[in-house]
């Protein structure tokens, strides 16, 4: 249960009264102290997946100079930062990419710039030109021109200010006039975004995942200039050298390598001084729970701690109980690809899966997908040159809350979805992406038209959605989709589903015993009785119903849904219930209803039946009278008018010879001109079809004299149906035989009737 708290000192009160088990949020060191000394309260913590950093201006002289900014490094005390500015609640950091993030470099060199060295500072200034040249206690610039640093830090933040003034007395002890000045952030933030002037500004990172592609634009050459990029205008050949290994390489690898060599140059070079990594707190109750994971990225308010937590043994555990977290803000929207609030997405993580996931070390795992390959063209030749294919096989047990099967055609409508949905954010980065389809039931297969490992984590950490449920939102719809949980069901693939929400207090979840990844629970054994229904045909316009009959111990509600939407829904009162739909009036179609029924404990079972309804009604001709005429006389026609439903195609035989062939409405009456028949008796057959196939005809006798006398044979042929092929000189095609054959379904046959066309190209 997730409990709107909003302001910081009641989510701790709250925790202190066990009014929640956890705070859902990182909480503020000024109450580590009070829950430190509090009974039943742990405080956990996890490095930052960030840090706080001085850009240095590598445009300005003689910032432009690499000693300059290395012997900056050196003097500067980060242990002190860590010590004093934050009392030891983070730790010093030298890489540009957080030592949490597996790709970081971070004690992997053979030198650090944690402790203040001032001596190899003055050493590497000294040799770079940076003379006391007017004796006064400060240095001049190489060329002999004025030096003197400052720097602005946010005047909003304690913490920047006492690193400011540490960084200043740093430059002083290397003889450089320096002075840290606060200054209003947006202020100088603005000057960053456009490249403005400045000497250097302190700033904070923060980043939602561990890829490190953004290497290759942060700090690239060509973006010195470019507005929102490379705040420290850094340009560097070698450190571009292995930007095409990072962006294009489908290896890890060499994806590996060259993070590691642009972070070793990136290091050397400090364009940037990184500060610290701080540490996030979580807080939380140990009398009830156990099973607290404190995962690398978002402490103990993780996924992980969500699947793991359980009541302890004595409490009558591991099963049962509520587990309470604060939430410092109301969900904004159970549509995860509308909402913008990280406490929205939280808990909407809960609710659906992706092809592979996290663990809590920061490390890919397999989920959705067991195994995956990526291909390029030297891997597969039926790859084209300069894509990356990725073919995962999935996970067989994974099921949507339902029970149905979740399969790999969700995982390719979700992908075109996003990619297609004009605005969706989560299609963004998806632009490049030329195919996404299912060719089995559990193998999807995504190509991109270029070559990228960075394209696994692209695909492979988004939601995956159920395809029903896409097609009915509809490409526009994607912002618009509004669920109303738990009114209306969430068809969802998580851990968990809502059970209870009330808005502006609380949101409920309940776990969902059909979970694939949750290998400790089985599906509950009193989930309520549903009674199939075989699949059965009727005829359209046809009255009858659906009845299904429900059982359970604990009943709750049940809906019926129609092609996954809802149609019917209501409460469940008794221990044996039946609940009917009327199927009257249905038009032809193929219809698949579901009856879902849910109990109290939060079991479900799901029921479908196919309902084929088809049309069985013929179209409906008139007999238009037959025809005499001269020979030589013109103006002679036959007029049909045919009605039905569903019209489809037409022939007209004269004779066994077919004449005419096309297809007909009810607004337009078909009419064939029968002039320049020599004297005889002759029989036109119109043969209709509608679009089941079903079959109308009549035959109209056209009788034509040659002016002296009546004909001498005037028995018309009879006529036959056409088993040939013949030219069809409407649609430029062939006709071939009628075929006729039987299916059964359900308990029925059904005898289909299906009349062959072959087009081709008129020469």
């Amino acid at each position: 249960m997730y409990k709107v708290i909003t302001q910081d000192d009641q989510q701790v009160l709250a925790l202190q009264d066990d009014e929640i088990d956890l705070i859902g949020d990182m909480i503020d060191p000024v109450f580590l102290e009070t829950l430190l000394e509090a009974e039943n309260i742990d405080v956990a913590n996890v490095l930052r997946n960030g840090y706080g950093y001085i850009t240095i201006n590598c445009d300005k002289y003689p910032f432009n100079i690499t000693a300059f900014r290395r012997a900056f490094a050196f003097a500067l005390d980060k242990e002190a930062i860590s010590d004093d500015a934050w009392d030891g609640l983070s730790v010093p950091q030298d890489s540009v990419v957080s030592q949490v993030n597996p790709f970081s470099i971070e004690g992997m060199l053979p030198y650090t710039y944690y402790e203040s060295n001032v001596a190899l500072g003055n050493q590497l200034l000294d040799d770079a030109g940076f003379y006391d040249i007017d004796e006064d206690g400060i240095r001049e610039a190489p060329d002999g021109s004025t030096l003197d640093v400052v720097i602005e830090v946010t005047s909003s933040s304690n913490i920047a200010i006492e690193v400011g003034s540490l960084a200043a007395d740093a430059l002083v002890a290397l003889g450089i006039d320096a002075e840290s000045v606060p200054t209003d952030f947006y202020e100088y933030l603005n000057r960053l975004y456009f490249h403005g002037d400045y000497d250097m500004v302190f700033l904070g990172a923060s980043f939602s995942d561990f890829d490190v592609d953004w290497l290759a634009y942060e700090y690239w050459s060509e973006y010195a200039d470019e507005p929102y990029w490379n705040f420290p205008n850094f340009r560097n050949a070698s450190y571009d050298s292995w930007r095409d290994q990072l962006l294009h390489s489908p290896v890890y690898e060499d994806v590996f390598e060259a993070a590691l060599e642009m972070q070793k140059i990136w290091v050397y070079q400090c364009p940037m001084v990184i500060c610290y990594e701080n540490v996030l707190l979580s807080a939380y109750r140990t009398d009830t729970f156990e099973g607290f994971v404190n995962d690398i990225s978002d402490g103990v308010l993780s996924y992980w701690t969500n699947m793991e937590i359980h009541l302890k043994d004595e409490l009558g555990g591991p099963f049962g109980g509520t587990f309470r977290i604060s939430n410092p803000l109301d969900i904004d929207s159970f549509n995860f690809m509308a909402s913008s609030s990280a406490y929205t997405t939280r808990i909407l993580d809960m609710f659906y899966d992706s092809l592979i996931k996290q663990d809590p070390d920061g490390d890919d795992i397999s989920w959705l997908a067991e195994t995956y390959t990526i291909e390029t063209h030297e891997d597969n030749p039926s790859v084209p040159e300069g894509h990356t294919r990725f073919t995962f096989e999935m996970n067989q047990t994974a099921t949507w809350s339902d029970g149905s099967p979740l399969t790999a055609e969700d995982v390719a409508t979700t992908m075109n979805f996003y990619r297609d949905a004009p605005g969706n954010p989560l299609g963004t980065d998806l632009a490049d992406m030329t195919a996404a389809y299912a060719p089995y039931p559990y193998t999807a297969v995504i190509e991109f038209n270029s070559e990228s490992y960075w394209y696994l984590h692209i695909i492979g950490y988004k939601h995956i959605l159920p395809k029903a449920l896409l097609e009915d939102i509809g490409l526009d719809g994607w912002n618009t989709w509004n669920p109303n949980p738990p009114v209306n069901h969430m068809l969802t693939s998580g851990p968990f589903n809502v059970s209870d929400y009330v808005a502006g207090e609380f949101v409920e979840l309940v776990r969902n015993p059909y979970y694939f990844g949750d290998s400790s629970y089985a599906p509950l054994p009193n989930a309520p009785d549903v009674s199939p229904i075989e699949d059965f045909v009727i005829s359209e316009g046809s009255s009858t119903s659906l009845t299904w009959t429900i059982s359970d111990n604990d009943p709750d509600s049940y809906e019926i849904l129609r092609n996954d939407i809802v149609i019917q829904s209501g409460l469940l009162n008794l221990t044996y219930e039946t609940v009917t739909i009327d199927l009257n009036n249905y038009s032809m179609g193929v219809y698949n209803f579901t009856c879902i029924a849910y109990d109290d404990s939060g079991g479900s079972t799901a029921e479908s039946v196919l309902v084929i309804v088809l049309d069985q009604t013929a179209p409906t001709i008139d007999h238009p009278p037959d025809v005499t005429y001269t020979e030589g006389d013109t103006g002679n026609t036959i007029t049909w008018t045919a009605q039905d439903k569903y019209p489809s195609i037409y022939s007209i035989f004269r004779n066994d010879t077919i004449l005419a062939q096309g297809y007909w409405t009810d607004s337009n009456p078909i009419t064939l001109n029968v002039d320049g028949l020599t004297a005889g008796l002759y029989n036109f057959t119109i043969v209709l079809f509608d679009s089941s196939v079903n079959v109308a005809f009549d035959t109209v006798e056209v009788l034509v004299t040659d002016g002296s006398s009546t004909p001498s044979d005037t028995t018309p042929t009879t006529p036959t149906t056409p088993t040939t092929t013949n030219t069809d000189p409407f649609l430029g095609g062939d006709i071939l035989t009628i075929l006729s054959f039987s299916i059964t379904i359900g308990s029925m046959v059904v005898i289909v009737v299906i009349v062959v066309l072959i087009f081709r190209a008129k020469q």
